[in-house]
């Protein structure tokens, strides 16, 4: 789904209406987030990297003219502002109940949709639902303001609706059957995530209702079977992909949960929810690792470098073959081998720079697995910032297909919203705007993940020389990835070449 909409923004809505219906009942799945149109940049583009990374260098200054003041600062607790008691409120526990009692009956009705709605992925509210509401919207919104996955996770309500019914029959709470392995950690998520990006970037039947409909139900049986051996709480935490997906980058947001009896909801700086008082696991590193590395990836497809690779490749008998007794396309083959090298490569340089770090602070305590657990957080901010520049365009388009979908969700010339002969409005975004939303965008999430990364070596560093020292690798690594990131935003964009 995360492609076969990216194209079609190419059409305007100066077609006449009839012409416009007919045309998007036709269309077929595309790749790119293209929007149609490319911005021909007043400056090289060139100009734009070197700027942007530049930007991210001076901004090592600040913190380093607050540095004396920077171990004060970051040694107390983030200030966090109590917001809302919920617990206590019998309003809000209501709400609750309502909101997680919508999220139900609406993952059942998509469902539904999904196996005998329309099979058209224009028409049927699955798709979109999944690939732009869900993954994309959601990632906003949690990003932004909060952990919403938390309330509407729709495996976590259904659960929940078992374990009250369990407790109302028996008269006692659903207990675990097993305890969970500590060794196991949290790389069950990593596992899910990866064939979710897998199916999002490369599965040929992503778009199809159907085929996406059994993929959920074959990830709902792996939760709740999870979730009945181990205990809902344990695989919320260590399991299910997308609550620990959208938990991370909701440490960014500036709603966040208090951990403590009363369960708080509180409001905070934003990024605050990143400095770390102990390393993270090492499965929760890497699943913020592949996190960004999935996203990049996602962006590098667009690009003429991999077309280039891509044709090369696909060009020898290795390739062919390999496919052949694999039973693969060709191109599906070479993408998912891709897209295993990829996170790997990303994770080894980012290795790389947490062993320069751990030699740069000079501190034979402070090892290079205990740097990349305690840094890995800063890598968020910009995962986020990619994540909203990357599908920007495609969250404003292609999400406008829910509105005439919405009115009539099962194919049954429905008109519930009144909205059923909606046109989508291409206009809503222009690719001069996408380019300078992505510039401010990538650039702020580098500085933040830089200064984010200067207080949490204040926090777990005692030296003040070796707090600088240490964030040396780091800046390079971030005022490299600037330039790369951007590079590869600007490809289906602009016109101008680096």
């Amino acid at each position: 789904m995360s492609k076969f909409i990216r194209d079609s923004a190419a059409m305007r809505t100066s077609f006449h209406p009839a012409v416009s219906v007919a045309l998007l009942a036709s269309i077929e799945p595309a790749a790119g987030h293209g929007l149609g149109e490319r911005y021909d940049l007043p400056l090289p583009l060139g100009l734009y990297l070197s700027g942007a990374a530049l930007v991210v260098a001076l901004s090592f200054l600040v913190p380093i003219a607050l540095a004396r003041m920077a171990p004060k600062i970051v040694g107390r607790a983030p200030i966090r502002i109590p917001f809302l008691k919920i617990p206590h409120c019998p309003c809000g526990r209501a709400l609750v109940v309502v909101v997680r009692s919508s999220s139900v009956l609406l993952f059942i009705l998509l469902l539904i949709a999904g196996f005998f709605g329309n099979p058209n992925p224009f028409k049927n509210p699955l798709p979109i639902s999944v690939w732009i509401i869900g993954w994309v919207g959601i990632a906003y919104v949690s990003a932004l303001l909060g952990n919403i996955w938390a309330l509407i996770n729709p495996w976590s309500n259904l659960f929940r609706l078992g374990e009250w019914i369990t407790s109302q029959a028996t008269g006692r709470p659903l207990q675990p059957l097993i305890g969970y392995p500590p060794l196991l950690g949290a790389w069950p998520a990593v596992a899910l995530f990866f064939i979710f990006a897998w199916m999002e970037l490369v599965w040929p039947d992503r778009d199809r209702p159907v085929a996406l409909a059994w993929a959920i139900l074959f990830y709902s049986a792996i939760t709740w079977s999870a979730m009945t051996l181990f205990g809902r709480c344990i695989w919320l935490k260590n399991g299910e992909a997308f609550a620990v997906a959208f938990e991370l980058l909701a440490r960014f947001a500036v709603i966040g949960r208090l951990d403590d009896r009363e369960n708080r909801i509180v409001l905070r700086p934003p990024a605050t929810g990143l400095l770390l008082r102990s390393p993270v696991a090492p499965s929760i590193a890497a699943f913020a690792l592949l996190m960004l590395a999935t996203v990049t990836f996602d962006g590098l497809l667009e690009t003429p470098l991999w077309a280039a690779i891509s044709d090369q490749a696909l060009a020898t008998q290795l390739v062919k073959r390999a496919a052949g007794i694999l039973g693969l396309q060709p191109h599906t083959l070479l993408a998912s081998v891709a897209l295993v090298m990829f996170p790997l490569i990303f994770a080894a340089i980012y290795l790389a720079v947490a062993h320069l770090m751990a030699v740069s602070a000079g501190a034979t305590s402070v090892g290079t697995s205990d740097m990349a657990r305690m840094f890995v957080l800063t890598v968020v901010p910009i995962a986020i910032a990619y994540h909203l520049s990357h599908y920007l365009s495609y969250l404003l388009i292609a999400g406008q297909f829910i509105i005439p979908i919405a009115s009539d969700p099962f194919a049954l010339d429905w008109n519930l919203f009144g909205t059923r002969l909606y046109l989508v409005d291409f206009s809503v975004i222009d690719a001069r705007f996408v380019w300078y939303a992505s510039l401010a965008l990538i650039v702020a999430g580098h500085v933040i993940a830089v200064w984010i990364s200067h207080f949490q070596a204040a926090r777990y560093l005692p030296d003040r020389r070796n707090i600088l020292r240490s964030q040396i690798p780091m800046l390079a690594l971030m005022i490299g990835y600037t330039a790369v990131s951007l590079w590869i935003l600007a490809q289906p964009i602009t016109k101008a070449e680096p």
